[in-house]
């Protein structure tokens, strides 16, 4: 298993997707560059700033690589554009598909809405492991 280096021990773990597949591909798309951006629902923990660095895990928890946030904006669901959805780097990298995809995701955990707040997430690369 990748060790994670000593500076980014402290840092959030991040796993894109909702089961091991996904985040094994997803993971692996953040280090081709395909996947630069994520999203998520507001919840109570408060907002991540630009300059926060996560550390992407695999479906397994391993640690996979480095990302530093770039930008973070609040959007509706249904405001969500086709750049961001093409950033996010997932399916077909369509709106549509992006759409059809996160409702799913928001509504097996019981929290969808059209009109939802999300933070959309740009981040870049930083190191691999």
């Amino acid at each position: 298993m990748p060790q994670i280096p000593q500076k980014y021990k402290a840092a959030e773990r991040w796993s894109f997707g909702d089961n091991e597949a996904q985040a094994d591909e997803l993971a692996q798309r953040v280090i081709a560059g395909v996947k630069t951006a994520t999203c998520a629902n507001l919840d109570d923990e408060g907002e991540p700033e630009p300059g926060e660095i996560f550390v992407v895990v695999d479906g397994r928890n391993n640690p996979v690589c480095a990302v530093q946030l770039t930008e973070v904006k609040q959007v509706a669901f249904d405001l969500v554009s086709e750049q961001h959805a093409w950033e996010e780097g997932e399916g077909d990298r369509t709106l549509a598909s992006w759409r059809r995809e996160h409702q799913r995701f928001f509504e097996a955990y019981d929290m969808f809405a059209p009109d939802m707040p999300l933070l959309l997430m740009k981040f870049k690369l930083v190191e691999t492991f």
